[in-house]
């Protein structure tokens, strides 16, 4: 009699477990076979006025700077030399639109093929004295590429450079006083 109590005791035990493994596999079961798992958006008008439903496309969310590295492949294509204003015009129309990787990109190729203009551009989108994170690729200010980049405008021929260049001196200058690391550190490049 006492080994049927004991065999009830175990099975007592064993089954919240079960039971729980059940449920679990049940849940599971639901989201992956029960639900409504396709690719069906709703779409709004700005007004809020119409509304449609569709599939997405897939084919048309371009990961950012894809775009940007289409033109650069296009351009090398095409050959050296660069149309670096070609490049800088394009940039700027990604930026106008808000794609900002794709801006960046081209700026930095252009840059790095030698125009001034992307260049300045850059150096701008790093000056923490002009920067804006809303309208740049970067989470914060970067002086020293900022630096970098009007230096070598300047050394290009760019002569009204001078005074963002003791600007951004004059930031570091004051910024270290209260332990910024990126203005001790472009101190150090600058002296």
């Amino acid at each position: 009699m006492s080994d049927s109590i004991e065999d009830g005791l175990s099975r007592q035990k064993r089954n919240p477990l079960l039971w729980i493994g059940i449920a679990a596999i049940a849940v599971i079961a639901y989201i992956f076979l029960g639900t409504e798992r396709g690719n069906t958006v709703v779409i709004r008008a700005a007004d809020n006025s119409q509304q449609s439903t569709g599939d997405i496309d897939r084919s048309l969310l371009v990961p950012p700077g894809m775009r940007a590295r289409q033109f650069i492949e296009q351009l090398r294509v095409e050959g050296y030399p660069y149309a670096l204003e070609k490049i800088f015009t394009r940039a700027n129309d990604y930026d106008r639109e808000g794609s900002l990787a794709d801006a960046h990109l081209l700026y930095f190729f252009g840059a790095r093929q030698g125009h001034v203009d992307s260049m300045i551009k850059l150096a701008e989108m790093s000056d923490p004295n002009l920067f804006q994170s809303e309208n740049s690729l970067l989470d914060h200010a970067d002086p020293l590429q900022s630096y970098k980049w009007y230096q070598k405008a300047a050394e290009l021929g760019q002569p009204d450079l001078s005074g963002r260049i003791q600007k951004l001196q004059q930031w570091a200058m004051q910024e270290s006083e209260s332990n910024n690391p990126y203005a001790r550190q472009l101190l150090l490049v600058v002296q």
